[in-house]
């Protein structure tokens, strides 16, 4: 059996695997984060049905954004359980963060004014459209939306970042590279 060998396409210095706390906070809610938030539930059908959405990270939850008519905030209200799905689509970092989520309705439907959703929505609007996103959201404030909390399951996230596959998809000794970093951070903590 010849030696593994495979060219990197992840950051460079970098390897690939779990995020930490910081780069989940980074990827998630920084300014430049303009990442979609892809939405899963069962629809009245039982079949799965998935919805591409801005989102708030808050360190704890999410924060999604439903028109009065969304399907998916019906859904909810009906099985609150949904996971979600957030990826950086190419090279070099190829972050992920999925999870199982317990939705709330916070609010809704409501109008703009005095509502919890407007702030929420200029902060979305500014991260993804720029500084001028919340203005352009001002007209649409007479029309109800619901706010929708996602509250990861035990507060876990699955996060990945990387081109290379976790250790666990390969059998004893197809890997000795990844087994010998595993096994070399098992004798430092």
């Amino acid at each position: 059996m010849s030696d593994f060998k495979q060219e990197r396409y992840y950051e460079e210095g970098s390897s690939a695997g779990g995020m930490n706390l910081d780069e989940v906070a980074e990827f998630l809610a920084s300014p430049t984060s303009r990442w979609l938030l892809k939405l899963s539930c069962l629809d009245n059908d039982g079949w799965p049905t998935s919805v591409p959405l801005w989102y708030q990270w808050t360190g704890e939850a999410f924060y999604v954004i439903g028109r009065k008519r969304s399907k998916w905030v019906e859904l909810l209200k009906k099985d609150d359980r949904c996971a979600i799905c957030i990826e950086e689509l190419a090279h070099p970092r190829i972050r992920k963060v999925l999870a199982k989520c317990r939705a709330e309705i916070v609010e809704g439907p409501a109008k703009g004014e005095n509502s919890k959703w407007v702030p929420v929505a200029n902060e979305m609007a500014t991260r993804y459209s720029g500084p001028s996103g919340p203005e352009q959201l001002v007209a649409s404030y007479g029309w109800e939306r619901y706010l929708v909390k996602l509250t990861p399951v035990n507060q876990k996230l699955t996060t990945w970042q990387g081109a290379d596959w976790s250790l666990k998809y390969f059998d004893a000794g197809q890997r000795p590279d990844l087994e010998k970093k595993v096994e070399g951070k098992g004798k430092n903590n």
